[in-house]
């Protein structure tokens, strides 16, 4: 959540905006449905509805694809803007003022926004008007980019030597010392009176950020001086940072939205992806001359739901396909890889044979798996031999444990012992062996880091102030079980009640580790108490959370069940979960206690059994004041 839009201000945009309403507003035909709406979801095709919307709560859910979310999730994917961009639309449009805090560093950023945006106009007019530029049309135009299309891309060149854009400075009332913290003009070096073009000579690319402004540049060599860069790019400065922007993203989260897949298209280079949008595919984006970053993907995954990559088929552009796909994997975005023919790149093969070979490149692309399978096998001398067969299932392993979505992994698991010819089962029992040990591993560090005279980190079971046993924290973890119904329950009793500050006294004091099994209902609890204090907590709750888990507080966000209790207090209710949640905690504390017979134990025994008839049945008051630790010394 940005800080300079005060989370009281959106809480208001999200209350006044009616998402039943919204959701019509798309064209999207929207049927009432029992205590809620349904609707064909507009994320994936389908013929029976399974898109549910809570008016009540403004949350939507699909039980076919998964999506989920609020009004600001809903415009964002539908639109491909960015979480502060949506607030802003649906601020217009339920009439919020915003009034965003007060910034320091504002009038910086927007000096910086405004010397991009005239600077990218100047080096465009040289490209087309100056006879420096004649070597940069030149190979424009041996490379087949001319006319709208550079024209969109913004594509320009910089004059040589530094005078140039010091006069351009002059005349548009901008320092050299702006100009250096852009990092077109570099100050002199010590010893040197001059100062220093960064992009003098070049062909230039501007780069903009996701609402379409220049932000950077990336030049091209037009000489073939071996001993400069190919490419040179901007430094990082306030306003671009490389492991945030994606290149022409801003021209391609629209298209990625209204395609049929929401499938982007991801290339290695700036030209691969002019060139593929030159040819009607306007999904392509590329990174900024770095890795793909984890911050790369999640930009992506706010308009699309899957990427292609079409990386160079040599084996620098294989391994940063396998590195990207494993990224994509760990945000649960399906990601397959294209393999071009050999020698070939995006640019080229469009430019030698047409956008139909592309296209099939892309129809006919494997999933990250079984690329890595492919890739793998190639490399060895005999692929079908045990040791070869035991290497390739290993890095299927490694990568699939990186897989946040159950579903998908299983599916890669299965699709990669039919490329294996293995059993899917035996990849089973070494995922979980490589579970086992991965774990064997932290808990040898951690008793190692105790002996060294250190207390554990505190967010281990062992620290969770209830007593609870390493073992019973697995089995309530979410990759085995869901939690209880009964912590459910309450979880959906709190957020029908998550304007109700009043509560939050009672659940800070009384809803304790100690009663609360499951690390999920802790984890939702926790955001409750701190969405009372700062604001909604619900969309950086969903973002953080793991899809199993996403998919249990969809549940509870969906549910319209008021559990007959609609004509008592919300302070009673609250006090009814409260004491069954103790009484359970005192009941598992009874279940854990020695089965032989000790004067010690009958008499531990017996005071449980009088504590929880006393929760049951004492005032609220009363029963109140059993509900600490105390009760467990």
């Amino acid at each position: 959540m940005s800080s300079r839009i005060p989370e009281s201000t959106v809480e208001e945009i999200r209350v006044r905006t009616d998402i039943v309403d919204l959701i019509s507003s798309y064209g999207i035909q929207v049927k009432r449905a029992g205590g809620g709406y349904v609707a064909c979801c507009p994320f994936h095709h389908e013929k029976t509805p399974s898109f549910h919307i809570s008016r009540e709560k403004g949350f939507f859910h699909c039980f076919g694809c998964g999506v989920s979310g609020t009004v600001f999730t809903f415009v964002q994917k539908q639109e491909g803007l960015s979480f502060l961009d949506a607030v802003r639309k649906l601020a217009r449009q339920c009439g919020v003022t915003i009034r965003e805090k007060e910034d320091p560093e504002a009038g910086k950023r927007a000096r910086l926004y405004a010397l991009h945006e005239e600077l990218a106009a100047f080096f465009r007019r040289c490209l087309l008007q100056t006879k420096e530029a004649a070597a940069a049309r030149a190979y424009l135009e041996s490379r087949d980019l001319t006319g709208d299309i550079c024209d969109r891309f913004c594509i320009g060149y910089v004059p040589k030597g530094e005078a140039p854009l010091k006069r351009w400075a002059e005349k548009y009332k901008f320092t050299l010392e702006e100009m250096a913290e852009a990092g077109v003009l570099l100050p002199p070096r010590q010893g040197f009176t001059n100062w220093y073009s960064r992009f003098g000579g070049r062909l230039v690319f501007t780069i903009r950020d996701r609402a379409g402004r220049p932000v950077a540049f990336s030049g091209r060599i037009l000489t073939d001086d071996k001993k400069a860069a190919k490419y040179v790019n901007s430094p990082e400065t306030p306003i671009f940072k490389k492991s945030n922007v994606l290149f022409a993203l801003d021209l391609a989260a629209g298209s990625i939205t209204k395609a049929t897949r929401r499938e982007a298209i991801v290339c290695e280079g700036q030209i691969d992806v002019i060139r593929c949008h030159a040819c009607g595919f306007t999904t392509a984006v590329a990174s900024q001359g770095t890795a793909f970053t984890v911050e790369h993907v999640q930009q992506l995954k706010r308009c699309a739901d899957s990427a292609v990559l079409v990386f160079d088929g040599d084996k620098a552009g294989q391994k940063a396909a396998l590195r990207t796909g494993g990224e994509f994997l760990a945000a649960g975005i399906p990601v397959r890889v294209a393999t071009l023919p050999p020698g070939e790149d995006p640019d080229s093969l469009l430019r030698g044979k047409g956008p139909a070979a592309f296209q099939d490149c892309l129809d006919g692309a494997k999933s990250i798996i079984a690329f890595l399978v492919e890739t793998l096998r190639a490399g060895e001398a005999d692929p079908s031999s045990i040791d070869a067969v035991t290497r390739v299932s290993r890095a299927v392993l490694d990568m699939l444990k990186t897989c946040t979505s159950a579903v998908m992994r299983e599916a890669l698991m299965e699709e990669a012992a039919r490329l294996l010819h293995l059993p899917v089962a035996a990849l089973h029992e070494d995922f979980a062996k490589m579970g086992r040990q991965t774990n064997a591993r932290s808990a040898a560090r951690e008793v190692a880091t105790m002996e060294d005279g250190s207390m554990p980190s505190g967010d281990g079971p062992e620290c969770q102030g209830d007593g609870i046993s390493a073992g019973d924290h697995d089995a309530a973890s979410p990759a085995n079980n869901p939690p209880p119904r009964r912590e459910l329950a309450f979880c959906e009793f709190l957020f029908d009640h998550e304007h109700d500050s009043s509560l939050l006294p009672l659940v800070e004091t009384y809803a304790v580790d100690a009663v609360l099994t499951h690390p999920f209902t802790r984890l939702v609890v926790k955001a409750w108490r701190e969405g009372c204090v700062d604001g909604n907590r619900l969309e950086s709750l969903l973002d953080d959370l793991p899809p199993v888990e996403r998919g249990w507080l969809n549940g509870i966000l969906l549910s319209d069940d008021k559990s007959g209790l609609s004509e008592l207090s919300a302070e009673r209710i609250l006090h009814d979960f409260l004491r069954q949640l103790w009484v359970e905690a005192v009941r598992r504390r009874q279940g854990a206690l020695p089965a032989d017979s000790t004067p010690e134990t009958d008499m531990l025994r017996l005071n449980y059994s009088t504590c929880i008839r006393r929760l049951q049945r004492d005032a609220w008051g009363k029963a109140s004041r059993l509900m600490s630790a105390d009760l467990f010394s």
